[in-house]
């Protein structure tokens, strides 16, 4: 009789424990697994959310200052803008090394504009690009139409405007209206909903027919660039623009890099430190019950003792009956894992998710469940190999 056969006898015969091991370390494994995948797919999710959520860089023309005194008292400062952004540049960002992580280039132009005698601010801009990356501006509800609230499918005519809320207050204009601007003619393509913000105050025209009505055609005021940000070098990428573009001035909104990377890390801890519980939880029930297992078999290893075993063996019979068990455990834990992140990841992350079916970790899972069982049947497997023939026999 050798010792894998004595194990598959034992667990066998105590089939309650036997059923109740692989349960446990299932349960284990599998909320483990569960944690995992859903955390890992909600910071994909909220990664890609977050990446489409405005800009983190800004790339404006280089300036120069001179500041004006007179004796010790502070009047002023004067700024020489020293050079435009121009289409080559817009070309030179495409050519970095990092240009796969960056999601949108939005390039615009931003210019004072006479609109019946006031003035008011044009941002001359792309409605694909620029909405794209600021998702939160929406048309006004009165004027959504066949394209819904998102601007991004919006086309925008040459002589067509886009509105914001206080722009529109204060100019009188609603959909549909004529609109001059510089003496030229345009039309009120739509209003956009109010956001509290900066936006309000704008009209937002076509990029080319702003530079055209401003006479700076192939010309540009900055570039907002969106870079993706789940695992995007915002330093390197900084870097190279700033070597291709001597004459721009490349700044990262940090605080936007950084608030992603605090998300992601904060549901990171979370899952990490609920899957570390549940182990210590799975490996005390393993630990117990594996004692249990020689306590109740005391004698029995005497008799093993007695007819010739050996310590060895007698490890051997331990670790193999924690590896009989380890290989169900952990197979049914990897798909209950998989099920439960499947059906309760919606609802425990609060947001629409979808976990995939990752193959990948099925392997990870059973080595997961082997090292489990094999760490918290250590100190059985010593304790029974400890035991004295005369001792062990005398045990009723």
């Amino acid at each position: 009789m050798n010792t894998g056969s004595i194990a598959l006898k034992n667990l066998k015969r105590h089939k309650w424990k036997t059923a109740f091991l692989i349960f446990s370390l299932a349960l284990g494994v599998a909320t483990v697994l569960a944690v995992y995948n859903i955390v890992q797919t909600m910071q994909l999710e909220l990664g890609d959310q977050l990446d489409e959520f405005g800009a983190n860089i800004v790339i404006a023309p280089r300036t120069e200052g001179v500041e004006l005194s007179v004796g010790d008292t502070h009047v002023g400062q004067v700024i020489f803008e020293m050079e435009n952004l121009s289409t080559a540049d817009l070309e030179r960002i495409d050519e970095i090394e990092e240009r796969r992580s960056i999601n949108i280039i939005s390039p615009k132009i931003i210019a004072d504009v006479d609109v019946a005698g006031q003035k008011a601010l044009l941002v001359g801009m792309d409605p694909r690009l620029e909405f794209s990356m600021k998702p939160w501006i929406s048309l006004h509800q009165e004027n959504v139409g066949e394209t819904g609230n998102d601007l991004a499918l919006l086309e925008l005519p040459p002589d067509g405007v886009l509105l914001g809320f206080s722009a529109a207050r204060a100019l009188g204009k609603s959909t549909g209206e004529p609109l001059q601007l510089n003496g030229e003619p345009f039309q009120v393509t739509g209003v956009l909903g109010e956001t509290g913000g900066e936006e309000d105050g704008l009209i937002f025209a076509d990029l080319a027919a702003a530079q055209a009505l401003l006479g700076r055609p192939g010309e540009f005021s900055m570039v907002e660039i969106s870079a993706y940000c789940n695992f995007c070098p915002i330093e390197e990428i900084v870097a190279q623009l700033q070597e291709v573009l001597p004459g721009s001035q490349v700044t990262a909104l940090r605080q936007s890099a950084l608030l992603r990377k605090e998300t992601m890390d904060r549901y990171a801890a979370f899952g990490y430190t609920l899957s570390g519980i549940v182990l210590l939880v799975t490996s005390l029930g393993i630990f117990n019950t594996m004692l249990s297992f020689v306590r109740e078999r005391t004698r029995e290893i005497g008799i093993l003792r007695a007819i010739g075993f050996r310590r060895s063996h007698l490890l051997q019979i331990i670790f193999l009956e924690a590896l009989y068990v380890s290989i169900p455990g952990g197979a049914v834990g990897y798909t209950a894992g998989i099920l439960i992140a499947r059906l309760a990841g919606p609802f425990l992350a609060q947001m629409q998710i979808q976990v995939p079916w990752r193959p990948e970790l099925l392997l990870p899972a059973m080595l997961l469940a082997v090292a489990l069982t094999l760490v918290s049947s250590t100190v059985a497997a010593l304790k029974a190999a400890a035991l004295e023939p005369a001792e062990a026999l005398r045990f009723y």
